[in-house]
């Protein structure tokens, strides 16, 4: 039996798209080679790695038990790669970052303009979602690290306590609830509320806090959208202290004084326990606990 690298890669690529078409796009490669290459790998292991779901490819119990290892030799084979390519001294190679989108906007920009400052011959591209998305990337082996701002309950994950992040309620400083002085739960249960989408980390400490499920009045995807609907006066939200600090500098915005109300938060770095720690993944994790 002799399985190529070539046909490990039109695996994982098949597997991470779920799509022989979009497999074939990523790999520069025809349709009918992909499936001729797959085809001959399946042969050679005696069995099929997926199942058809339509026009759908989704791995089997045999194809899952294969993927965490294909994908990491495939990780492995770019590595060595680059090692060959150039000066030993430099640290060079690709690195795929998830981050949810508080992170994602507000802190990452600084840190990978930073990190590529440093490593020039590194190349990192950046996939913002919610937390919850990030997760599923991450388990599919489509992203290299992922930092979220909600909870991860996977045991595939790897979770290592990040930052501390602090919530708040803001309002427009029209709003009837920034002007009272003394702001009560049943004042907040009574208010039209914006807030993230399902799936969001911040979304999900706010429920936390709360204690009780509060219907939105408005769910928007984007904290800048978010912060736009509260100056327009179309109800209150609860949003990172650091995403708003200039609104609030500014006057546009004010924070409502909630005590009774525990907001603060951690962001996590999260890893696939079977994902293969290149140098620069490594010097990435690094970087980021310094910030």
């Amino acid at each position: 039996m002799r399985i190529t690298l070539k046909q490990i890669e039109v695996f994982v690529a098949i597997a991470q798209t779920g799509n022989m078409t979009q497999a074939a796009e990523t790999l520069f490669l025809t349709q009918s080679a992909c499936s001729m290459a797959l085809s001959t790998m399946e042969n050679q292991l005696g069995g099929v790695l997926f199942d058809r779901q339509g026009k759908k490819l989704v791995l089997n119990e045999k194809g899952r038990a294969l993927f965490p290892k294909a994908a990491n030799l495939i990780t492995q084979a770019t590595e060595l790669q680059d090692l060959i390519s150039v000066e030993k001294a430099e640290l060079t190679g690709k690195l795929c970052v998830g981050a949810s989108t508080t992170i994602g906007n507000y802190l990452m920009p600084e840190i990978i303009v930073n990190f590529m400052t440093a490593y020039p011959k590194t190349k990192i591209t950046l996939q913002v979602a919610n937390t919850e998305q990030i997760i599923q990337q991450l388990l599919k082996f489509n992203i290299d690290i992922g930092l979220i701002e909600g909870n991860c309950y996977s045991d595939e994950i790897e979770i290592i306590p990040w930052k501390k992040d602090e919530l708040i309620i803001i309002a427009s400083t029209k709003h009837d609830l920034a002007k009272k002085r003394k702001i009560t739960r049943e004042d907040l249960y009574h208010a039209k509320w914006i807030l993230r989408e399902p799936g969001s980390g911040t979304r999900e400490k706010f429920e936390e806090a709360m204690g009780s499920k509060i219907i939105p009045f408005l769910e928007l995807g984007h904290t800048e959208a978010i912060k736009k609907a509260v100056l327009l006066g179309f109800g209150i939200s609860c949003l990172s202290k650091s995403v708003v600090a200039d609104s609030l500098k500014n006057g546009q915005l004010v924070q409502l004084k909630t005590p009774f109300l525990t907001l603060t938060r951690d962001f996590f770095i999260i890893l696939h326990k079977e994902k293969h720690r290149t140098a620069v993944l490594n010097k990435f994790i690094s970087i980021c606990k310094k910030i």
